[in-house]
């Protein structure tokens, strides 16, 4: 059996997910490769101690570093704001720790070129929490895209919309700070949207993009009363061209009433058409226009054994997996990497990737013009 040293930094919401995803990866992929949560982090003593607790972390602390530092650690996972993740991943990584962190991977393009390069010097594995592209029914709709039975591919439409910020009333947080978050429905959102982009149909290229501010001013969370001002965008659009020809257009919006895990998305291709809705995860619309002329239409395509890492949840097809097992299949493939020291796909310079696009579509946004993403 092999085992790595987990190092969590960050016990909030997506730090409580990666704990219940290392407690289920044993028992879904098989006991050969376990995790040993060696030490858990948070600023917030109470949560870091309970966490700790809960999960059966060997330790808890205030203090990141202590979790870099500790030498039974051999993958570190962050799952801070935004703002930290940088910092803490290049510490990892000089400390010789694999590191896995979630999306996006920095504020910027410039930092998450900077902590790319760090990662790769050092000679550590690296991942990203991109755990929707991550989905088994992407692997087989990257599968059908690279068979080249539906042609090729001509269009990407893709948008991810949710209304968790629907209300005025909703209390500021971080994610309304460009010191914290830098962008918003893009950073947080649409990342995600472009990674699925990416995956499936290749880089983009160059991006003409706009966002807007809806709602300009939060609640203070410590005075009501009080109303800070919301400083990056409720809703983002661009236009993009991309790799191999592709053409397309990405939509996001955190105010979007009624939407509550609406990650979509429609590749039109020269012989066919694929769409995929999160909302309905575990199925995809397949349109083959090969098909004889009085059967053609969208079709149904259920998850099925065969399909990226399904097999290891259930051995009949249409059983459906939820969110939780999406982070799990993520954590797995973290820990596998490490263990074996072999490259994720979905790593920092992918991460980086997406964060470049991002650094464009605010630049395009603010120029009114379109971007080269480089």
């Amino acid at each position: 059996m092999t085992t790595v040293g987990i190092g969590l930094i960050g016990a909030g919401f997506m730090g409580t997910t990666h704990s219940k995803a290392y407690q289920s990866i044993a028992s879904t992929f098989g006991p050969d490769l376990t995790p040993r949560l060696e030490i858990i982090a948070d600023v917030n003593p109470d949560a870091a101690k309970a966490a700790a607790g809960i999960f059966g972390f060997k330790r808890w602390t205030t203090n990141w570093q202590d979790v870099v530092a500790c030498p039974d650690v051999d993958l570190v996972d962050i799952t801070t704001p935004n703002s930290s993740h940088c910092p803490i991943a290049i510490a990892a990584a000089r400390a010789g720790k694999d590191v896995h962190c979630e999306k996006p991977l920095a504020l910027d393009a410039a930092e998450a070129r900077e902590a790319t390069n760090i990662v790769e010097k050092a000679g550590v594995i690296s991942s990203v929490g991109f755990n929707y592209a991550q989905n088994p029914i992407q692997a087989y709709v990257k599968s059908v895209i690279d068979s080249g039975e539906l042609g090729r591919v001509v269009n990407f439409r893709g948008s991810y919309d949710q209304d968790y910020y629907a209300e005025d009333e909703t209390l500021h947080t971080w994610r309304f700070l460009k010191s914290a978050s830098a962008s918003g429905a893009l950073g947080d959102l649409a990342s995600h949207t472009i990674s699925l982009a990416q995956y499936l149909t290749g880089d983009i290229n160059r991006v003409c993009g706009m966002t807007r501010i809806i709602v300009p001013e939060r609640p203070d969370p410590n005075d009501p009363a009080t109303m800070l001002p919301v400083e990056n965008d409720d809703i983002v659009q661009f236009m993009y061209s991309g790799q191999n020809g592709v053409i397309g257009t990405i939509f996001s919006n955190r105010l979007a009433c009624g939407r509550k895990m609406s990650l979509t998305y429609e590749i039109q291709m020269t012989r066919g058409c694929i769409l995929f809705t999160q909302e309905r995860q575990n199925e995809v619309q397949i349109y083959r226009h090969d098909d004889r002329p009085l059967e053609r239409g969208f079709k149904t395509v259920l998850i099925t054994p065969g399909q990226g890492e399904y097999a290891h949840f259930f051995n009949g097809a249409g059983i459906e997996i939820g969110y939780a097992d999406l982070k799990t299949i993520e954590m797995y493939h973290a820990i596998r990497h490490s263990a074996e020291q072999t490259k994720n796909p979905i790593d920092f310079r992918f991460g980086c990737r997406v964060n470049m696009v991002i650094d464009a579509v605010l630049e395009s946004a603010a120029n009114n013009t379109w971007v080269e993403v480089i």
